[in-house]
């Protein structure tokens, strides 16, 4: 009994830290690098939240740096983000000119860029593109794609919400089921080894009593 009441709280434990699993890792992974390009003596990293919502605002941070520490002169960096309304229609979000006419060494900003509330849920893209000097050499992006962060159908999370709540519950349910199964089972076996000492003190005082009954008396002389 003592074992299995053990293996019903692991079960429990082990259940529960399932169906908060994703919950947490989905708060731990807040943002990442969504673009990363070293080239021609210029390093472009781009950071930007892995998921959002529609109405909400996200900040994407751009850097760029002389990979060798020696200045690069920049023409431009530009990003354009897009989004899909309607399922098929691409809409501007937002234009960035992140560097122009400028020697650079390092430069690093950050952007809020507004997702409107009839954006399609789906992937927001950005292009980039940029032209510089380095070293008497014209270096130059072509425009680039690459994918920015994810618009969260939010009738689908609401669901996918209530349907983790759901299940808590059910597996809440089912833990506190197993431990009164576990308890009920003890009783009952405490309750048999009851009964089996009432049924051996039982028979061994009949047995006691049949053996007296059966015994002769003694002649009583007067």
């Amino acid at each position: 009994m003592k074992y299995k009441k053990l293996f019903a709280t692991v079960f429990c434990i082990v259940v529960l830290s399932l169906s908060f699993s994703g919950m947490v890792q989905s708060q731990s992974e807040q943002t990442k690098n969504v673009y990363s390009l070293p080239y021609g003596g210029l390093l472009i990293d781009i950071v930007a939240p892995v998921q959002s919502s529609p109405g909400n605002n996200i900040t994407i941070t751009i850097t760029a740096e002389a990979a060798s520490g020696v200045e690069v002169d920049v023409d431009y960096l530009d990003v354009q983000i897009y989004g899909i309304k309607n399922a098929k229609d691409e809409t501007s979000l937002a234009e960035i000119t992140h560097i122009e006419n400028m020697p650079l060494t390092f430069h690093e900003a950050n952007y809020q860029i507004s997702i409107p509330n009839d954006i399609s849920p789906g992937l927001i893209y950005g292009i980039i593109s940029s032209e510089w000097d380095f070293m008497g050499t014209h270096q130059r992006i072509t425009p680039s794609g690459f994918a920015l962060t994810y618009i969260q159908n939010v009738e689908l999370e609401e669901l996918r919400a209530e349907f983790n709540q759901l299940n808590a519950t059910y597996y809440d349910s089912l833990c506190n089921q197993t431990a009164l199964e576990s308890d009920l089972e003890v009783e009952l076996g405490s309750t048999r080894n009851l009964m089996y000492i009432f049924v051996a003190t039982t028979v061994v005082a009949s047995i006691t009593v049949i053996v007296l009954l059966m015994r002769k008396p003694k002649k009583v002389w007067i």
